[in-house]
């Protein structure tokens, strides 16, 4: 009789047990905000009237490296330029979407000019899918090569 109880009392543990971490796993994770930096490096691929695609390697950021591709559009046809745009960052963890608004200054002389801009996060999937962001960047553009080089500071919400 007495084994009968011990062995009751351990699977009534051990389903009390099972419960409790499924719970835990199961918990809502508490919202994190915070700071983030992120730099970018990429070129220019293709160009039609006032509208462009660009491709990036994701040096660095809180994420791990990544990929990005660009697609956006310049109002305009005289610096500064004034631009919009959207784009798809591809890491290991998901990927996030983001739309931005952006300057081009006048080049200088040799070709490179200051890039400015801010931005959003617009959804994604995997960790970014509820993820929200501001941010703001600055940089540089090469009209010889097409690189471009950004650094990108902010807040993100997950």
């Amino acid at each position: 009789m007495r084994k009968g109880l011990v062995s009751a009392g351990g699977i009534i543990g051990l389903v009390i047990a099972s419960g409790l971490s499924s719970y835990a796993m199961a918990a809502p994770k508490p919202v994190t905000k915070r700071p983030f930096s992120e730099i970018n490096v990429g070129a220019m691929i293709s160009m039609t009237g006032s509208r462009f695609e660009s491709v990036y390697r994701v040096i660095r950021s809180p994420d791990g490296g990544g990929a990005a591709i660009q697609d956006g559009s310049m109002a305009g046809t005289t610096f500064p330029l004034n631009g919009s745009d959207n784009v798809r960052t591809y890491f290991a963890d998901g990927v996030r979407i983001t739309t931005d608004k952006f300057t081009l200054a006048p080049p200088h002389t040799d070709g490179i000019g200051a890039i400015t801009g801010s931005g959003k996060c617009a959804g994604g999937t995997g960790v970014h899918q509820k993820e929200s962001c501001t941010y703001t960047f600055t940089g540089t553009y090469d009209l010889h090569t097409t690189l471009v080089k950004v650094k990108i500071t902010g807040t993100d919400t997950r």
